[in-house]
């Protein structure tokens, strides 16, 4: 049941299932959004929950609130720039897990979610439903299991399944309602499956890899994350940290979409340093961020730098050896690193721009790089002229194009 009320913005907080970090940044989106709230009103009324029904988070300084706000902060904080008093509401009745994906889910439609944002909000709906402990058997048959994958075996072969409870959109979650807060899933891979079909709205083997890495990203140390969020978002000590390691801090890595798989690439390269070299050769969290500024180049795309950080990734597992002492670690370590980047340097600085296309701006920044990525395509293919070139990519554009709209 959902009521709509108008509400005083003193009786209001943040509800700290809120997917975005930085709500309010005054930023130019900011000023933007203030400027026409000031002048036209609130159009989209904000979500809110009773106060009382925050269970997760830290209630102690929201204790005079009596409404957490679960979607629409920066149409609140927009609101009160404007020096507005009261504001239109619609309250909802929704526990955690609820108020977190209504967050999570309304968020994504308005102002983009860094990829960072969108990471630690799934790691917070994933904890809230995933199993606190393996199960030990069949909550039907009774039939003992060593884990949740031998689980979802016993469910592959017998006529036992899960069950199912309401609200859950079909998925299956475990009735421990002994538990507080919602009920949560026998197995970690069905509370992936929940999530990637709430979020992406299928559970085929790529969603629950993108849902995975979105998890891995969650999970990474915060000055890597700090690599996903968006410039205004950053703390003064994650600007001072990447700026440290030559990292362009007015730039942000990922889609947000979880298809970029740079954070892919950085998670493996951290999980490389920290699991194969020794605990005092390397650092992780500074082996990442020394490698994403030093193979970083200002014509790069992201494409780019994600094939490279997996090229150096593979390298190190080449030259770095397990056994070597941790000082010979580091120094293998830095000599790979170095020559990675040499030869990146070296191929920028050799690939000349040309004008592949006429009628354009030559001297325009634009064609200068596409006259750059022109030229390596052509050398890389070892096509002989720029028609055959054209030619060809213009195929697969259309190949790819046709794939995915699914023409005949």
């Amino acid at each position: 049941m959902i009521r709509s009320e108008r509400i005083p913005v003193d009786d209001l907080v943040v509800d700290p299932v809120q997917a975005r970090e930085e709500a309010w940044t005054n930023d130019e989106t900011d000023r933007q959004l203030a400027a026409s709230v000031a002048e036209e009103g609130l159009l989209q009324d904000l979500l809110v929950r009773p106060i009382e029904q925050v269970i997760d988070g830290d209630t102690e300084n929201i204790s005079d609130a009596s409404y957490a706000i679960v979607a629409g902060s920066r149409r609140y904080h927009a609101a009160m720039d404007a020096g507005f008093e009261e504001v239109p509401c619609k309250v909802l009745e929704a526990d955690d897990l609820d108020a977190a994906w209504t967050s999570l889910l309304e968020n994504t439609d308005r102002k983009a979610l860094s990829e960072q944002e969108i990471a630690q909000q799934l790691a917070l709906i994933y904890e809230f439903v995933r199993p606190r402990a393996d199960p030990d058997g069949c909550p039907q048959c009774g039939e003992s299991v060593t884990d949740g994958a031998a689980l979802e075996t016993h469910y592959d072969q017998t006529e036992c399944t899960p069950r199912t409870l309401p609200g859950t959109d079909g998925q299956t979650r475990s009735d421990n309602s002994e538990c507080d807060g919602p009920p949560r899933f026998s197995t970690d891979r069905q509370a992936k499956r929940y999530l990637a079909q709430r979020f992406l709205g299928r559970t085929d083997d790529s969603a629950l890899s993108l849902i995975e890495g979105h998890l891995r990203t969650a999970a990474l140390p915060d000055s890597l994350q700090a690599l996903f969020k968006s410039p205004d978002d950053r703390t003064a000590a994650e600007q001072q940290t990447l700026d440290s390691y030559g990292i362009d801090t007015q730039t942000t890595l990922g889609s947000g979409e979880g298809k970029s798989g740079t954070s892919r690439e950085i998670v493996a390269l951290h999980d490389t340093v920290e699991t194969e070299l020794a605990d005092d050769a390397v650092d992780g969290t500074d082996a990442v961020l020394e490698t994403v500024g030093s193979l970083t180049h200002p014509e790069m795309s992201e494409q780019e730098l994600r094939r490279s950080l997996r090229d150096f990734r593979h390298d190190v597992t080449t030259h770095v050896a397990t056994d070597a002492s941790a000082t010979t670690q580091r120094q293998q370590f830095t000599k790979t690193l170095q020559a990675c980047a040499d030869d990146l340097h070296e191929t920028y600085e050799e690939v000349e721009p040309q004008r592949p296309f006429k009628k354009v701006d030559v001297l325009g920044p634009e064609t200068q790089r596409h006259s750059r990525w022109h030229a390596r395509v052509k050398a890389s293919r070892e096509t002989t002229g720029h028609g055959e070139l054209v030619r060809e990519l213009y195929q697969e554009r259309l190949e790819t194009l046709a794939d995915q709209a699914g023409w005949e």
